[in-house]
């Protein structure tokens, strides 16, 4: 009998089947995760746009499993509020560097392993601030970074679907989550309190949506669309 697991899953900035929680830091929470899953979860190394970390991943997950089944690339980070003249030019580069390299390094270093699965998938955790048709209603949040490199994701993604009909790939936003990143606007004064718990849904609840629409989806249905964790289509 195969002590191989059906499905093999990396999922990325986890911080925030046998899965691999890749992150940079391991805070209590994931470890708790990981001693209740003991043999389905591992916490592993992760820091985005590093590729010889990347590539060194790739060669565990190789050495184990041979193959992985799909990946979450939801690292990212919103640093920054301001407009696009506002923003420093060093605000841009670091979006950039986890925000788009991370996903694409990633992507190029599991490329073996995606391929070596029957129903890879290759997923990216993006944000309606990357539409550029929501631009006109989402001015007022000044997240120019953070819009930019999720609207550069978005392509990258799209284009990885295109390129390659083997797999499933398809940018997914998580729509208002109550997280670190969203109270920021709260202490940047962009939103409120108030606001953010009538509009927003709890970690918890956002990824049961997430892996149900991730484990659903088909290259027919998702592939290359910009999907939302109710299913639906968001503007590009």
């Amino acid at each position: 009998m195969s002590n191989t697991p059906e499905n093999i899953y990396l999922i990325t900035g986890a911080a925030r089947a046998f899965i691999y929680a890749g992150a940079r830091d391991r805070p209590p929470a994931l470890e708790d995760v990981a001693s209740r899953y003991l043999g389905r979860v591992e916490i592993v190394e992760y820091v985005a746009g590093d590729r010889d970390g990347n590539v060194a991943l790739a060669k565990k997950i190789e050495n184990q499993h041979g193959r992985i089944d799909t990946v979450i690339a939801n690292a990212g980070i919103s640093n920054f509020i301001g407009k696009v003249d506002e923003a420093p030019i060093h605000e841009y580069e670091e979006h950039f560097k986890v925000n788009v390299m991370g996903p694409l390094v990633l992507f190029q270093s599991l490329y073996k392993l995606l391929k070596s699965s029957k129903l890879p998938r290759f997923i990216t955790i993006s944000s309606g601030s990357g539409s550029l048709e929501m631009i006109p209603r989402l001015g007022t949040l000044d997240l120019a970074p953070y819009g930019a490199s999720k609207a550069a994701l978005n392509w990258l993604t799209r284009k990885i679907h295109f390129e390659n009909d083997w797999i499933i790939s398809f940018p997914l936003t998580p729509g208002g989550v109550n997280t670190d990143m969203l109270h920021k606007l709260v202490d940047w004064g962009k939103i409120t309190e108030e606001k953010v718990k009538q509009l927003t849904r709890t970690p918890d609840v956002a990824a049961e949506m997430l892996v149900e629409i991730i484990r659903a989806s088909s290259r027919e249905k998702e592939g290359g669309r910009f999907v939302t964790v109710e299913g639906k289509r968001f503007p590009w």
